[in-house]
């Protein structure tokens, strides 16, 4: 007997159906279209066994072409929930509208199964914990909390008469690679190495792995509990006096409430189909002429300058994408004039290590152009 669950910390599939005696069907719970590609659940035999589960797009979506583009990618699969290894790309194949994934299970055992190393809220709650218990350099940063009502959790450390950085990630809450790269800068920034220490004499950081808890602990592609997608966070009406959520308005408030010189936002994509060449990264970023003020306008274009010279950023496309004008990116350039860096990290190439190396390099190639303006 096969049985599988998705009813655990960041799972998501549904509809679990046996089709023959060792074929089986699930179908991904998705948000809108083009974030309906996510799964991760659990499988167990009670016999030795092969088999091969088909991975539909959402019906409740019907975009299975938004499913599909995010295949081929790398499926990973772990014994214990943690520790996950890539399933050989031999026992994954693509069609127009699923995927199929072969395994051999062993009596008994429980494995999980999934296209993005998962980063849970719970454990990284665990990891914030740990740095702030073990380092005297670095305090709690709460915010406030979700629509759920679950700390906003990250951590601040650093001079509180200087400039201030902020520095997030989670907004899509299943892009697990952002919140590994966020985790890493955390881990960097509060370390005893000399370049971390004279960071930390020059500015104040606010740095928070997981904006979107809610999303992040149900398994979502996209939204917030409130059916926000915290990246288009004003929705059908850039321009309005607030963002129109629980986390948005947190965020926002928080962004704009005091200087800030500069946001920094990691997200992760997923597929190898139609990029440039690997690791197939990318970056987003505003037209120059949105910035009012000179100096801002200045900082901005040597931030994008590192970004494209420095990161392996224009792996994917060459050129950026734009930014879409009910972002946090757009409204904080036009408004605030606050500078900023938006980071995509290809899952498909990236576990927790490689996630957060790239996102460590950003972050360092950022702050080394940033301190120039701030020295």
């Amino acid at each position: 007997m096969v049985k599988f669950s998705s009813d655990f910390e960041c799972g998501n599939g549904k509809n679990f159906q046996q089709i023959s005696s060792d074929r089986f069907r699930c179908q991904v719970k998705g948000d809108k279209k083009v974030y309906c590609y996510y799964f991760c659940f659990d499988v167990i035999s009670s016999e030795k066994k092969d088999i091969t589960i088909e991975v539909w797009h959402d019906p409740d979506i019907n975009d299975p072409d938004g499913f599909i583009s995010h295949f081929p990618t790398t499926i990973w699969v772990s014994k214990d929930g943690r520790r996950f290894l890539p399933l050989d790309k031999s026992y994954c194949k693509c069609f127009d509208d699923h995927i199929e994934i072969s395994l051999f299970l062993m009596p008994e055992q429980k494995i999980r199964v999934t296209n993005n190393w998962v980063c849970s809220y719970s454990d990284t709650c665990d990891f914030i914990n740990k740095i702030v218990k073990e380092r005297k350099n670095c305090e709690f940063f709460v915010p406030g909390k979700s629509f759920g009502n679950r700390d906003i959790m990250g951590i601040r450390t650093g001079n509180t008469n200087k400039p201030v950085v902020m520095c997030i990630a989670g907004q899509h809450p299943v892009e697990f690679p952002g919140i590994w790269a966020v985790r890493a800068v955390i881990d960097f920034i509060t370390s005893s190495l000399p370049e971390a220490k004279e960071l930390r004499n020059d500015f104040l950081f606010e740095i928070i792995p997981i904006v979107n808890p809610d999303g992040n602990v149900a398994g979502r592609n996209c939204f917030t509990d409130e059916g926000i997608d915290l990246y288009q966070v004003f929705g059908e009406n850039p321009f309005a006096a607030q963002a129109p959520s629980k986390e948005g308005e947190l965020l926002w408030n928080l962004a704009t409430s005091r200087p800030l010189c500069l946001w920094i936002n990691f997200h992760c994509y997923l597929g190898w189909r139609a990029n440039s060449e690997y690791p197939y990264d990318g970056w987003y970023q505003v037209p120059y002429d949105v910035f009012s003020d000179t100096r801002q306008k200045t900082i901005y274009q040597a931030l994008c300058d590192t970004l494209r010279l420095q990161t392996d950023a224009p792996s994917t496309w060459i050129e950026p994408e734009i930014h879409w004008k009910n972002s946090f990116e757009y409204q904080l350039a036009l408004r605030y004039n606050i500078p900023h860096v938006f980071y995509e990290i290809n899952g498909g190439t990236a576990g927790p290590f490689q996630s957060g190396k790239r996102g460590l390099k950003v972050f360092t190639m950022a702050m080394k152009t940033l301190k120039h303006f701030y020295g």
